[in-house]
């Protein structure tokens, strides 16, 4: 799997870029994806607790799983990819990992690699990584209240309530074949991952509108093949997540 822009990407939008990749083991993770989340778990407060945590879990996995990596071709290989990437997108906790993974190696394939890589790096420190900040509604307190309630007076067009935007539901009948096929595709094989979890409905109707190779796709479009795939078996809906049947 690879994930552009997550170095760029605010902490909102990388909720729901990052939420496949962090289930999938290390093999299917693009290098360059691998060490841009590696560095996004260094960045403990620019995150969400929950997105902070998930990160930090999969560094600790991620890690994991290079040492159990076997001495030799396999380790080899893992730091050959590494080190084809430009030094600076390397993070500091993969530099420390690895560094301390030298002295307990012994086979030369191994060794060569994970010198090549320590000199590759040496001299070139990793980037600095400021996320932009996710845009927020204002917020209005009861001062600020207060104070617009003694500035504007009182009438009955104020008082009028606006009117409620209904959100427009439509069926799978009414969404075009090409999409209905990719969304079907797209959903089922995310759901595939998480199990019994499932995704919350925001997070894989927000992942997929991301995914789709046609820019027009609506949310409603989505929820309308979930729906028709609800009535398959093929998907079920609980407690605001869809899971895999």
């Amino acid at each position: 799997m690879s994930i552009a822009k997550l170095r760029i990407s605010d902490a909102n939008t990388l909720l729901v870029l990052t939420q496949d990749a962090l289930s999938l083991p290390l093999g299917q993770i693009e290098p360059a994806t691998l060490v841009d989340l590696l560095a996004l778990s260094e960045l403990q407060d620019q995150l969400s607790t929950a997105l902070a945590r998930d990160l930090q879990n999969f560094r600790t996995q991620a890690f994991n799983q290079v040492t159990d990596l076997p001495d030799g071709a396999a380790l080899a290989g893992f730091v050959s990819e590494i080190t084809a990437l430009e030094p600076s997108t390397i993070p500091q906790s993969l530099r420390d990992f690895l560094a301390e993974l030298l002295p307990l190696r012994r086979h030369s394939e191994s060794l060569e690699t994970l010198q090549a890589l320590a000199l590759r790096l040496d001299g070139n420190a990793p980037e600095s990584i400021t996320l932009p900040v996710a845009t927020k509604a204002t917020k209005v307190t009861k001062a600020t209240k207060a104070t617009a309630a003694k500035k504007t007076p009182k009438s009955k067009a104020a008082k009028a309530k606006p009117a409620k935007k209904r959100t427009t539901r439509i069926t799978a009948s009414q969404v075009d074949e090409r999409k209905a096929e990719w969304i079907e595709e797209d959903v089922i094989s995310r759901l595939k991952n998480y199990g019994s979890r499932g995704l919350k409905e925001a997070i894989l109707v927000a992942g997929a509108r991301h995914r789709a190779p046609m820019k027009d796709l609506s949310g409603a479009e989505i929820l309308a093949v979930m729906r028709r795939l609800k009535r398959e078996s093929k998907v079920r809906f609980s407690a605001g997540r869809w899971i895999i049947s």
